[in-house]
């Protein structure tokens, strides 16, 4: 658990692989793809399931560099405060980044009020 976040992004396809991650989330919430077997759902849906699939795949990369249950258990908390902190880091970034860009991602104008109630935002 040594790494830290720039080390991570660092990776050259760090961004490509979030970003087919993105692309299959909004894929999910895309009522218009009808090619898709995927049934379309709530954006939030499609989060929720998104963290719960990475906390779930990041438990088991942990849980593969122990050789025994008890080991893994002992340091619970230092897995449990790692991937907060990456968590977190990530998040701060993002909200950081989007406050600076908002106008850009979400442009307004007059048509904007007229928006009907289900239209999905896509993700960026």
């Amino acid at each position: 658990m040594s790494q830290d976040n720039d080390e991570l992004v660092s990776d050259e396809q760090f961004y490509e692989r979030a970003d087919e991650f993105i692309h299959l989330a909004n894929e999910f919430a895309d009522s218009e793809n009808l090619d898709s077997p995927l049934t379309p759902v709530v954006p939030g849906q499609v989060s929720a399931s998104f963290m719960y699939a990475n906390a779930r795949y990041s438990v088991w990369l942990s849980a593969c560099s122990y050789k025994s249950a008890e080991d893994f258990k002992k340091d619970k908390q230092v897995i449990h405060d790692y991937y907060l902190e990456q968590f977190k880091l990530m998040l701060e970034d993002n909200l950081e980044e989007y406050h600076e860009n908002f106008e850009t991602y979400f442009p307004q104008s007059d048509e904007d009020d007229i928006k009907p109630d289900n239209e999905v935002k896509r993700f960026v």
